[in-house]
């Protein structure tokens, strides 16, 4: 449970108290800072987003109690309980973080990170940002919205909370509520 390298650690340990709302709306700040956006650009972005990302948490708990899917602790703990000959079960397996109390899949830090990775690929371009996001001595650096999502999928496998398909799952989930989100609400004034 120990065994990962320092900077996947720090990443873990970041993302398990810094979530979506926390992580994205710093970084849509720092992007129309320096993009130069005017105050109602900056309104209609904050509020894609967060629409974005609260409708993506609503979905993603509904597909949660709809799949029922156990976390890597109790599979990992109980593998030797599922019928199949090639597990075994690790009884003192400990995940480096604690695990939620809820099922597992799809994961709902995936699922509101890429809604939001999807409003801000739209809205400001893929990469050539400058994003710094920080908590107490964890500082983390990014230029595109994708190094953000894939920490946050690295944080959570990492962290032994998910698996990476609950990560997968979640990403499609999320990219899908932004697009839909960002075609049909707020639109901008005018043709489109």
């Amino acid at each position: 449970s120990a065994a990962r390298p320092q900077d996947r650690a720090d990443v873990a340990d970041f993302y398990n108290v810094v979530l979506a709302v926390a992580t994205w709306n710093p970084a849509f700040r720092q992007v129309m800072a320096a993009q130069g956006t005017s105050l109602p650009e900056q309104a209609r972005a904050l509020a894609l987003l967060n629409m974005a990302i609260s409708d993506a948490l609503v979905s993603v708990m509904e597909s949660k109690y709809y799949y029922n899917l156990w976390r890597p602790e109790t599979a990992i703990r109980n593998g030797a309980l599922d019928d199949n000959e090639r597990t075994r079960g690790e009884d003192t397996f400990v995940p480096y973080l604690v695990t939620p109390c809820f099922p597992a899949y799809p994961s709902a830090h995936a699922s509101a990170s890429y809604a939001a990775r999807a409003i801000g690929d739209r809205l400001f371009g893929e990469d050539g940002h400058s994003i710094t996001l920080s908590r107490g001595a964890i500082h983390l650096t990014y230029t595109s919205f994708e190094q953000i999502t894939d920490d946050i999928d690295d944080a959570r496998v990492f962290g032994g909370i998910h698996f990476r398909f609950d990560q997968k799952t979640g990403a499609k989930q999320g990219r899908q509520i932004g697009a839909y989100l960002f075609k049909n609400s707020m639109r901008q004034a005018g043709p489109q």
